[in-house]
């Protein structure tokens, strides 16, 4: 399935605010001349919000399927992982960096976040079974 229809299949709708930084990026010369969003995914009552960068070149508010896409990539990569260890070396980290636990964390929360809005299944699916961008 494409990520459009496995938007339609679970209703699941955006709402995203300019804010002046992404609280996960380190503040580095790309993080200081990127676009960053704090987003708002919803399906029916529930909520989770993301924060979401953009190169400097990108000026469009983001949409709903490319806020997912990259929520999708990190999930799989975190799900797939053993642990900490085995997601830095997949992701070129060096496994004593502190900056590197904190993104793992992060991504941690945000897979975490996700199975609440969608349920176990749907994040699976969502991960590992849908068509992105």
């Amino acid at each position: 399935m494409k990520i459009s229809q496995f938007i339609k299949k679970h209703r699941l709708r955006i709402e995203c605010e300019l804010t002046d930084r992404n609280p996960n990026m380190a503040d580095d010369e790309w993080a200081r001349t990127a676009t960053h969003w704090e987003c708002v995914i919803k399906r029916g009552r529930d909520r989770m919000t993301v924060h979401f960068s953009q190169g400097p070149a990108v000026v469009h508010e983001p949409e709903i399927d490319e806020v997912l896409d990259s929520l999708a990539s990190d999930a799989a990569g975190y799900l797939n992982a053993r642990d900490f260890d085995d997601w830095a070396s997949e992701y070129g980290y060096d496994t004593d960096s502190r900056r590197a636990e904190r993104i793992f964390n992060a991504v941690g929360e945000q897979v975490t976040d996700l199975r609440r809005l969608l349920g176990q299944q749907a994040l699976q699916e969502l991960a590992f079974k849908t068509e992105r961008l």
